[in-house]
């Protein structure tokens, strides 16, 4: 799978220009778009980047970055199934239990954050974006690279 769930504190260093964080969030997402990288964030993040976008600038401001946001990710489903698997789930902050049941529900393999402990014990590998650009850069995803080399290979 081609793609990465995306956490809100990367979309929030994009658009809150938040340094040293702006550049490698910016940096992150010119990266997947380059290499056909497919994200996924949650509804949770949209909505939470809207409110704290208006808080910190304004409504007409936290709209525009709102569609910018729609045109850089995919919006990964929440139902009540999800909800419930967040709840029941050990995270100290229930958002990041939406967050990664979200994930998981979607198939994602990889998480992107920069609050990395925030994830504890996860079924998902979680990165830092720049941890998951030099993975990429080494090792680029191919079908290939997802199955081990026989030995005639």
């Amino acid at each position: 799978m081609n793609s990465v769930f995306i956490d809100t504190d990367i979309i929030l260093d994009l658009f809150i220009r938040r340094e040293p964080h702006h550049s490698i969030a910016l940096r992150f997402f010119s990266f997947l778009k380059k290499n056909a990288i497919e994200g996924f964030t949650s509804p949770v993040s949209v909505a939470n980047t809207y409110y704290i976008l208006t808080k910190t600038r304004d409504r007409h401001y936290a709209l525009d970055k709102t569609r910018r946001l729609m045109q850089l990710v995919r919006i990964a489903t929440l139902n009540q199934q999800i909800t419930e698997a967040a709840i029941g789930a050990p995270y100290k902050d229930f958002e990041d239990s939406i967050q990664y049941h979200c994930a998981l529900a979607s198939g994602m393999r990889i998480l992107i954050t920069r609050n990395v402990s925030d994830y504890p014990k996860s079924q998902l590998k979680v990165l830092l974006p720049d941890e998951y650009m030099t993975i990429r850069q080494i090792r680029p995803y191919t079908e290939h690279n997802t199955h081990k080399a026989s030995p005639s290979q």
